[in-house]
């Protein structure tokens, strides 16, 4: 039950399920004290919404056009007046419609950073800019040296989760080979080849393909609308996906194999966090959907991987430093 102070309103726009499942990490350990609000367009919003029914979720009209959205964000902050304006990886804003609001709120303003192409931190100035804007800049398992790691703001913080792994995976090894088809509904098509794959390689294998919507050639008993697609990885014998920031630090915490497809972006460099997470734990990189198959078949049935008992959940870290800057 949410107590005490004033709202604390997540922006977390940019599509997709990352900045979104972000978002709900950290609303989830911070509404048992907080009142928290996300204002999100992910088409995926109501999915969301269904399985974490008190999350209070503000989401925009994804028939708006790309300057009626950004006004209507704008307005969505403005109503609200929070305590603690969050806002997931863009400073400025997706379309940098926050650029005037942040300097006059007197909301404390919180920064999420996660990697980003430096190129982009360069052109848009955003090592000043964070560092006039923000009093905190929290960094949840990504410090990748970047201009804005280096800021007096700056925490950095273990990934965060929005649950956290079993203790002793190894009970339940050996289940499935779970294909995360959680990107662009244009790359659905190579997650469907994938499970088709599957299927044609080891005829014995359960495959879970969660997505969406089915991918085409992807068989329908094979298909699973689910979210949070992390409930299914202690299960597993490998996880076929991306390499966006929650799908690589899920499979890493949980200590899953993960057959990476990392794809292209215009702000988050998967190939980067792809060829990191490789160091840390069990990683294949690949990119023809026969190569994930059979990558993905290698593990299945191989010995158990180690316990995850030693993991912590960067999120309930940031809900403390998120609620000293409130205090201070």
């Amino acid at each position: 039950m949410a107590s005490g102070g004033g709202q604390w309103l997540i922006y977390a726009l940019g599509g997709g399920w990352g900045h979104l499942t972000r978002a709900a990490s950290l609303a989830r350990i911070a509404q048992q004290r907080h009142r928290i609000r996300i204002l999100t367009n992910s088409p995926y919003a109501m999915l969301v919404a269904k399985a974490m029914p008190a999350l209070d979720l503000a989401v925009l009209d994804p028939s708006l056009n790309a300057a009626s959205a950004r006004q209507q964000a704008v307005r969505e902050i403005e109503r609200a007046n929070p305590e603690c304006l969050i806002v997931d990886t863009f400073p400025r804003g997706l379309g940098g419609e926050l650029t005037g609001l942040l300097e006059r709120m007197a909301a404390k303003r919180v920064l999420v950073h996660r990697d980003l192409d430096p190129r982009y931190e360069a052109e848009a100035g955003l090592q000043a800019f964070v560092r006039r804007t923000y009093d905190l800049v929290l960094i949840p398992g990504e410090d990748e040296g970047g201009a804005l790691s280096g800021l007096p703001a700056a925490v950095i913080t273990q990934p965060w989760l929005i649950c956290d792994p079993p203790a002793n995976p190894r009970q339940l090894r050996g289940r499935c080979i779970v294909v995360c088809a959680s990107g662009n509904v244009d790359e659905l098509p190579w997650y469907g080849a994938v499970a088709a794959c599957l299927r044609e390689l080891h005829e014995d294998v359960n495959v879970c393909c969660v997505a969406p919507t089915c991918p085409p050639g992807c068989s329908p008993e094979s298909w699973l609308e689910h979210w949070p697609a992390a409930d299914l990885y202690p299960n597993a014998d490998a996880v076929i996906g991306g390499a966006g920031y929650n799908t690589v630090h899920e499979c890493v915490a949980y200590q899953v194999p993960l057959i990476a497809r990392p794809w292209p972006r215009m702000y988050d460099r998967q190939w980067l966090r792809a060829r990191r997470a490789a160091k840390r734990g069990p990683v294949t990189i690949v990119k023809a959907p026969r190569d994930a198959a059979e990558a993905a078949v290698r593990q299945f049935g191989r010995p158990s991987r180690q316990s995850a008992a030693g993991f912590q959940n960067g999120a309930r870290e940031a809900v403390a430093l998120i609620r000293k800057a409130c205090s201070a």
